[in-house]
């Protein structure tokens, strides 16, 4: 029987934009080093695999490596057949996202896991560490070493579990606010909330602030931070919303009981943190919780989701979820996809939806989402004193979904107040029976409405459930059954009512659907007082014309008043077709013993496949794929079949075929060197977009393997294949000898591949390595790719510090980008990466790393590395870059980064050079700081690296990167193979001065070099000439000499860097 993963490989996160005064780290910095919990290193270079090193005892494991959209996937073999029958989470081998959870190697030494225990049994997880019990989702929080690897195989073996998640991290997504809703009326009749118990699942609350001063009954810390001080001011904003008692800013409920539950910090919100704060916010009796945090939905339930819907039935609690800010369609975020959570959308102070509010319809089953709207621009709430630069008593504006969600908690309150003996799910149906609908808006947008708390107060007439999702049906629509579930209206009045119902349909566009597109039976129906009264909705896709989701309202009215507005929604599957694979052997007979990959080239779908029996058969929608199999039939076999074109426009039958492949072989010139690292590495291009994936081999490729091209081939433009192999010789002065070949082919892949090429086809590159500290050792790759960006993975090798290094490379069609890792044997402490390189057949070329003087280095491309997004200014800086101008970045020591607007702190990371920083809109003047310490047993050079920068920045106008002013100054002195220079002699030092491409830059005019020589205690200034500072170096040799630089552009932007121990003197 086949086995079937499908995924949408996520674009981007969909977690809720912090509030002001919070950040994260963003996708800037995606250069960093993470092992997978299977002990496996990857090292990554911005949107390429740089380099993959198995963990103890996995030599032979190969992986598959994949990049969509900015993130890099890195599925170990051993994995495939866990991930596609779904025992492990996908988010596992997601590097880049790994990167952004800040789960790489600089910041955790151990992968934080949530196991899902299957059934009534309790999994054997005795070789992990337990963090916590989860018992609403019958879990358990724990983390796997790294680096071993031996928890991998507990995690693949342990009897008992159902699935192996990521601890993945979320985030978190007054005046006239109060008003928009109706709380006046209800204050009027005096309910403010007394007595309700209101959780708050946040950043922490800050109970001491004027505006909250006695509304707090409990607290509890569910972070890693040492205290539930809120230090981001998310968490005392929403609980402002909810209940301050200020005299200026009033919240909804303002005798509302706060239950503080803070599960995120600095890093994040852990979501083992939020199941235990969601659980404990439900058992410490809350009847409301807000939850402003999300991340990204997928198709299937989720922890989160699951705890939403476990907790509301076992407790009667309502949670009060933020829709998400991501602003398109079906970005409705977890956990406020769970059914039933009460999910809010924003909207402005006239009602109309906020551009930034996330839409239904709900991913996998387009239901209904979100539930309700609520005021989410500009909200004036207090700001917690623990927020860097925060006074006594001060407030702040924000926007967000996560900002209308405290509205519709206040909301929630008055109405449990009013009704004590109510669950849940009646506040909900209240709530959402009595929300004010825009007729401009969809269903999608706004749910029933905006929340109206006034006459929620006042309501009588509620449904069941609150909206109707009728599900998706499936394309071809021609044969559509209709669908059909039962709503009930439930009359709390004294006296019964009698109800005409009809329906308002709309197409996927907006526009008034067509008649029949929905029906409601009977048409008329008495609702008992106090009793409840059935209907049925149905929905008929075969009336829609055009694919997509349709929505509408059952609209109940009672004379000429309409009483009650429900959402409906049905959904038109898009085009889609049934794909079968069917595997051959090289005897043509059916095989089960492969893995089949079909990547949506068009779209995000994302399909792995394991069988069997040698025939299994996927749904995907119509579009443009490109396919790959891997045979194994017995060590050391194997068939590796590639299509490069699967354009599914009708049920389609992929047949490989290991009959059709040929062998590959690849014969290094030195015919006594040891095989090493192979791949074949493919691309596919579909309108300007180009998908690359790969298949790695750590110890060479199998000695009976053989490869072949299984389907048409492409236009070279849109297709190509890149082969790569490489070798270990004999050393040469105590260096090591590699041969790293590798080979281009366009429009479909080879069948067969025999190479062998001779020495005159070859360049020589020959590298030279920087002084190391004891103990520490380098390891050295180098990867090719061609000039479309489908690239290679290249296997490292030990070299001696002060050593070096010797490659012999082809140069033809491809360029080559070297590295080097410094550390320990345990740990990767820096990463240096060069620029492309392209070189020419039969010469001779030098490459050098790691020598001083080390500090800032603009990147080798054109992109920003400063810059502005709307209003987050993003920094992506290396601050540990090499003499011969090599990025490099410091994964060890001490580290910040922080932005300052105008003087006041915005916010902070700490980590190197790297930050987003959400900012207010407009123009301003801006200082960002940013310095890294190392010990002086990593390197004895630049143990310390400060540099800042002012300049000024305005809201970036769309999508686009605005790069900001930006100078960085690298010293260039000559140094010798120590790093050394002559004590008691002048040393000309070059400074190379480069300005960021599409900054508003003014021309340099003044620059000050000072040079100390006891590690920044005393400076002197150092003459500079043209660009050359001339320094008088100390007497005395094993001192070393720190350089500092400032200056200024004729626009005012400045710069500073600060080098602690540049070099040393002899």
């Amino acid at each position: 029987m086949g086995v079937v993963a499908a995924m949408a490989v996520p674009l981007a996160s969909a977690a809720a934009a912090p509030a002001g005064g919070a950040q994260g780290d963003g996708t800037a910095g995606a250069r960093r080093v993470v092992t997978l919990v299977s002990g496996d290193r990857v090292v990554l270079d911005g949107d390429r695999v740089a380099s993959v090193t198995a963990g103890p005892g996995r030599e032979g494991i190969g992986y598959l490596t994949f990049q969509r959209r900015g993130h890099v996937h890195v599925v170990p073999r051993d994995a495939a057949r866990p991930l596609a029958e779904g025992r492990f989470d996908a988010r596992l081998f997601d590097v880049t996202g790994l990167v952004e959870a800040g789960y790489d190697d600089a910041r955790r030494d151990r992968v934080p896991l949530i196991v899902k225990r299957s059934g009534d049994r309790a999994a054997t997880l005795d070789a992990l560490r337990v963090e916590r019990e989860l018992p609403t989702v019958h879990a358990v929080a724990t983390t796997a070493a790294k680096a071993s690897g031996a928890d991998w195989q507990a995690l693949l073996t342990a009897p008992g579990v159902a699935k192996v998640w990521l601890d993945g991290v979320r985030r978190p997504v007054l005046d006239r606010s109060v008003a928009q809703i109706g709380a006046p009326a209800a204050w009027a009749a005096g309910y403010t909330g007394a007595g309700v118990k209101v959780g708050v699942v946040d950043t922490g609350v800050d109970g001491g602030h004027p505006d909250l001063v006695g509304r707090e009954i409990a607290e509890r810390n569910f972070t890693s931070d040492p205290d539930a001080t809120d230090t981001i001011g998310h968490g005392t904003h929403v609980a402002s919303t909810i209940a301050s008692n200020g005299t200026q800013y009033r919240g909804v409920a303002p005798g509302a009981q706060l239950l503080d539950a803070k599960v995120c910090g600095q890093a994040g919100c852990p979501e083992s943190a939020i199941l235990d704060g969601l659980r404990w916010t439900a058992e410490q009796g809350a009847d409301v919780v807000n939850v402003s945090l999300g991340g990204t939905d997928g198709p299937e339930v989720d922890l989160l989701e699951e705890a939403v819907n476990t907790l509301s039935a076992a407790h009667g609690t309502l949670f009060v979820v933020a829709a998400g800010n991501s602003g398109a369609a079906e970005t409705v975020g977890s956990p406020g996809s769970a059914e039933a959570a009460l999910t809010v959308g924003a909207v402005d102070r006239d009602d109309s939806i906020a551009d930034f509010s996330s839409r239904g319809p709900r991913t996998g089953d387009g239901g209904v989402k979100p539930d309700i709207t609520a005021p989410g621009v500009d909200i004036v709430a207090a700001k917690s004193r623990g927020v860097p630069g925060a006074g006594p008593a001060d407030h702040m504006a924000a926007s967000g979904t996560s900002m209308a969600t405290p509205h519709v908690v206040g909301a929630a309150a008055l109405l449990a107040q009013q009704h004590p003996d109510w669950s849940g799910d009646r506040l909900k149906a209240a709530l959402t029976a009595a929300a004010e609908h825009n007729p401009d808006l969809t269903v999608f947008d706004q749910g029933s409405g905006r929340v109206d708390s006034a006459k929620a107060m006042t309501t009588t007439l509620t449904t069941s459930p609150t909206s109707v999702s009728l599900g998706v049906q499936a394309w071809p629509h021609d044969d559509d059954v209709p669908l059909s579930k039962a709503l009930t209206y439930r009359n709390a009045g004294t006296a019964p009512v009698t109800l005409d119902l009809g329906v308002e349909a709309r197409n996927p566009d907006g526009t008034p659907g067509a008649a029949g597109l929905f029906t409601v039976t009977p048409a008329t129906v008495t609702v008992p007082a106090g009793g409840e009264a059935a209907v049925t909705v149905t929905g008929d896709g075969k009336s829609g014309a055009v694919d997509g989701a349709y929505t509408g309202l059952v609209v109940a009215k009672s004379g000429a008043d309409v009483r009650l507005r429900t959402p409906v929604a049905i959904s038109r599957e898009v085009e889609s077709y049934d794909v079968r694979f069917t595997q051959l052997d090289r005897s043509g007979k059916p095989e089960g013993n492969y893995s089949a990959l079909l990547i949506g080239v068009s779209n995000d779908r994302f399909s792995m496949i394991t069988d069997a029996d040698g025939d299994v058969t996927t749904r995907v929608p119509k579009g443009v794929y490109t396919a790959v199999s891997e045979h194994r039939f017995g060590e050391p076999g194997m068939t590796l079949l590639l299509r490069p074109d699967v354009t599914v426009t009708a049920d389609t039958e992929v047949v490989f075929d290991a009959r059709v492949a040929a062998p590959m072989k690849i014969t290094s010139p030195d015919r006594a060197a040891t095989p090493g690292f192979g791949y074949v590495a493919f691309g596919r291009r579909h309108e300007d977009v180009m998908s690359v994936m790969g298949l790695v081999y750590p110890e060479g490729f199998p000695a009976d393997m053989a490869l072949g091209n299984s389907g048409p081939a492409l236009p070279a433009a849109e297709y190509g294949v890149l082969i790569g192999a490489e070798f270990a010789g004999a050393p040469v002065g105590g260096k090591p000898v590699s041969y790293r070949l590798a080979w281009e082919e366009r429009g479909k892949a080879p069948t067969g591949f025999a190479r062998s090429p001779g020495k005159h086809e070859l360049t020589e590159v020959s590298t030279a390595f920087g002084p190391g500290r004891p103990g520490r050792i380098n390891e050295h790759s180098g990867s090719a790719a061609t000039t479309d960006g489908i690239y290679g993975v290249g296997g490292a090798n030990a070299v001696e510090p002060s050593g070096g290094a010797i490659d012999h490379v082809l140069a033809a069609n491809v360029t080559w980008r070297w590295r080097l890792l410094q550390g320990t044997p345990e740990a990767v402490e820096t990463a240096l990466l060069g620029p492309d390189r392209t070189y020419r057949s039969g010469r001779k070329y030098a490459e050098a790393f790691g020598f001083p003087v080390i500090g800032p280095t603009p990147p080798h491309s054109a992109e920003p590395y400063l810059f502005r997004v709307g209003d987050v200014v993003v920094a992506d800086l290396w601050l540990f870059g090499d003499g011969a101008g090599n990025r490099g970045d410091s994964l060890t020591g001490t580290s910040r980064t922080a932005l300052y607007r105008d003087g006041v702190k915005v916010g902070e990371t700490p980590l190197p050079g790297i930050g987003a920083f959400p900012v207010a809109p407009g123009p301003a003047d801006y200082r960002l700081e940013t310095e890294s310490t190392r010990s002086s047993d990593v390197s004895e050079f630049s143990t310390g690296v400060r540099s800042a920068w002012t300049f000024r920045s305005d809201t970036a106008p769309g999508d686009g990167r605005r790069a900001v002013p930006l100078t960085v100054v690298r010293f260039t002195p000559k140094l010798d193979g120590n790093g050394a220079a002559a004590a008691g002699r002048t040393l000309s030092v070059p400074l190379v001065i480069t300005q960021q491409d599409g900054g508003d830059n003014g021309r340099v005019r003044r620059v000050r070099v000072e040079v100390s020589f006891d590690d920044g205690g005393t400076w002197s200034e150092a003459p500079v000439i043209g660009r050359t500072a001339m320094v008088r170096n100390a007497a005395g040799a094993g001192a070393y000499a720190s350089l500092r630089v400032k200056g200024a552009d004729s626009k005012g932007n400045t710069f500073e860097h600060t080098l602690i121990r540049a070099y040393k003197l002899r």
